[in-house]
């Protein structure tokens, strides 16, 4: 389970001040149509601003769009859900619970919703095991003010994956960590994806085009609110930086999703397909 299908999906801000000086409404979304099947890993990427994470909050249930559906196992997502968990870039860890009881919530939660019928000392097992995997066993009984940025987001990975939701969303998790710790977080989040009882379906928004060709089976490139590129990442797992450096599918997949990045904004593909 966890297949998610976007339908025509747009999402206009309304802002108030805006429309009145310039006549317009800030279109965010633009007629989005995805369809990400079970257990895929999907690295949404874009310039700011492009919709990357209204796209996210949509599928979140955090919003609701404007126009068009989201549907989750082919039922339309009307909330936020604990089928669905976020891990947001500033790490948004409970900051009066200690590490331990901050995984232990979102267990409990997810344990409640889908009576999956576990007593207190299981969900503490399963909170301790995976702050194990994330090698954050150690700092259990601590609170996030007394812990890196890395490590607070080892956490939240820790607690999103322990909730066994059938979705991980992620809003650029690692991109405000420092080289060494991205990196780390890059491999601990592909071998907990890959070594899952069941792999999860993901849905990974990321600035950075060598992570997403690192972690993605699949890369979508957005635009002003509207998918322009959408490609396979056809390459063998586990990868490392140092193995696509010389792969030249993640060569030209690179070259392809840099010139995007750089290209003049008011280009489209079949511009740019002309001047080559």
């Amino acid at each position: 389970m966890g297949s998610i299908e976007i339908k025509q999906v747009s999402f206009t801000y309304a802002d108030e001040v805006r429309e009145e000086r310039t006549g317009v409404r800030q279109e965010a979304l633009k007629s989005i149509d995805l369809v990400i099947p079970e257990g895929q890993f999907l690295c949404l990427i874009g310039h700011s601003g492009c919709g990357k994470t209204t796209l996210l909050r949509l599928l979140a249930g955090l919003d609701k769009p404007t126009a068009g559906e989201i549907l989750i196992d082919g039922k339309q997502v009307e909330g936020a859900g604990l089928d669905r968990a976020v891990v947001f870039q500033n790490y948004s860890l409970f900051p009066w619970m200690k590490v331990q009881k901050n995984v232990e919530f979102g267990i409990s939660q997810a344990n409640k919703e889908f009576a999956r019928g576990m007593d207190s000392d299981r969900v503490s097992a399963i909170a301790a095991d995976y702050l194990e995997r994330v090698g954050m066993a150690d700092a259990a009984q601590k609170y996030p003010f007394q812990l890196s940025g890395g490590m607070r987001q080892r956490v939240a990975i820790a607690r999103a994956l322990a909730m066994d939701a059938e979705i991980l969303l992620f809003d650029e998790p690692f991109g405000a960590l420092d080289v060494k710790t991205r990196c780390s977080l890059q491999k601990l989040v592909d071998a907990l994806w890959r070594n899952g009882e069941e792999r999860k379906t993901v849905f990974f928004i990321t600035h950075d085009i060598s992570e997403a060709i690192l972690l993605a089976d699949r890369v979508v490139f957005m635009r002003h609110g509207e998918v322009l590129v959408d490609r396979m990442v056809d390459i063998d797992r586990p990868r490392s930086s140092a193995v696509l450096a010389q792969d030249p599918r993640a060569l030209d997949l690179k070259d392809e999703l840099t010139r995007l990045f750089y290209l003049d904004p008011e280009w489209d593909v079949e511009d740019e397909a002309s001047v080559q």
